[in-house]
């Protein structure tokens, strides 16, 4: 009987350490999906191109043993020929010239989970990457896939090298 008690007792302790990750993970999702709709919906009227993304910074894609494959999430948008980044904690936000950035597709075969692009210029290097999965707490439902952001954004950059 007492074996009974203290298995029954591991597997209490067990059903609550795991619904409190769980617990903790659907609150941080929600905190995430409000932050990225906020900064929606006060984006400026003139916006040619936005998207929730993932972001790294750095180049995390070619180390050989990784403990995440994204660093935090944003939003990424087009205006007046720039190229914005807004981290949703506002610790990374970047804007890149869209005239001068360098906008390459990176392959990650390393970690497997995703392909990226990123956008450099003099200051900094930023991985992006669109997260597709199918989660229960999904993210804003209009986002497009990495590909083709990447080939959006390449397309404006040629567009406005034409027009020059």
């Amino acid at each position: 009987m007492a074996t009974f008690i203290s298995i029954l007792i591991l597997l209490l302790i067990f059903v609550i350490l795991i619904s409190t990750f769980f617990i903790v993970a659907v609150s941080d999702a929600k905190v995430k999906k409000n932050k990225e709709q906020f900064i929606f919906e006060n984006l400026p009227d003139n916006i040619v191109l936005k998207s929730v993304i993932r972001y790294n910074i750095g180049r995390p894609q070619g180390k050989f043993l990784m403990m995440k494959s994204f660093q935090g999430s944003g939003v990424l948008y087009v205006n007046d020929n720039k190229v914005i980044f807004q981290d949703i904690l506002n610790k990374e936000d970047h804007t890149f010239d869209l005239k001068t950035c360098k906008i390459s597709w990176v392959e990650n075969k390393i970690n497997g989970i995703t392909n990226a692009f990123k956008i450099a210029d003099h200051e900094i290097i930023i991985f992006f990457y669109i997260d597709q999965g199918g989660f229960i707490f999904n993210t804003i439902e209009e986002n497009i896939s990495t590909s083709e952001l990447f080939n959006r954004l390449k397309a404006l950059k040629k567009q406005l090298k034409k027009a020059e």
